[in-house]
């Protein structure tokens, strides 16, 4: 069995170099150019990769939309401040989701998020440290998280984000993400209409961001079969969209 250990990833970013805020104009972004051919790197602005694509050649997007599914809400007994991040549907009413701070939020514990029109209840404990919560609205759970909530950004991002849709890709449809497949951020709707003039082929998949965005990686190796396995998946449910 193949293993690949993750320390082998490591490398130093200064935080300067780390954009806090997008760029007005998405594919003004910078695009890296590996030619495996000479084993040279360039640099590009994003809207250059038409020029890298070919006919024929088929292009992945995830179509999921992010959740505003950061909450603050306070304890119903003790009014103490609670920080909520939605991360999983489990039904209608029940999400997996962080809570900060942890201790504080024990089982059975009740919640409540604005003036009251979003209440929760504390059902399970999760193994990652998180919480079953069962939520109660009248409504839909969508509107009310517009109402209340952020969008949740990356540890490594200070700034409050002015406009909420520039966190969203221009094909986001399936809202349920923790966080933004943040790859697909610089396409713009001209690009993907060249990119299909040209004669490339655009799959779609519904793949939730969630948990593992957001939790550092704490194990020493990673088995590289268990990569391909997800690799394959995502793939075969690509190709399922063009065939």
């Amino acid at each position: 069995m193949n293993v690949i250990k993750t320390s082998d990833f490591d490398y130093f970013l200064p935080k300067k170099l780390i954009a806090q805020n997008p760029l007005s104009k998405r594919d003004e972004s910078r695009l890296l150019i590996l030619d495996r051919k000479n084993n040279s790197i360039k640099h590009q602005v994003f809207s250059q990769i038409i020029k890298y694509l070919r006919p024929n050649d088929v292009l992945v997007l995830n179509n999921t939309r992010v959740m505003p599914a950061r909450i603050f809400g306070r304890k119903s007994d003790t009014g103490a401040r609670i920080e909520v991040l939605l991360l999983h549907k489990v039904n209608k009413n029940k999400y997996e989701v962080l809570v900060r701070p942890g201790r504080r939020v024990k089982l059975n514990t009740e919640l409540v998020f604005g003036n009251g029109e979003l209440t929760a209840k504390v059902l399970e404990h999760k193994e990652f440290g998180g919480r079953v919560l069962e939520f109660q609205f009248d409504g839909l759970l969508e509107q009310i998280l517009e109402k209340l909530g952020e969008t949740p950004l990356p540890p490594y991002i200070n700034t409050r984000l002015e406009d909420p849709e520039r966190y969203q890709t221009v094909y986001n449809k399936h809202w349920g993400s923790a966080a933004a497949p943040t790859a697909g951020l610089h396409f713009t709707e001209k690009i993907l209409e060249d990119l299909k003039t040209k004669g490339v082929k655009i799959a779609e998949i519904l793949l939730h961001v969630g948990l593992g965005t957001f939790r550092p990686i704490d194990t020493e190796y990673v088995e590289e079969h268990k990569m391909h396995k997800e690799y394959y998946r995502i793939e075969s449910q690509a190709l399922k969209t063009i065939n």
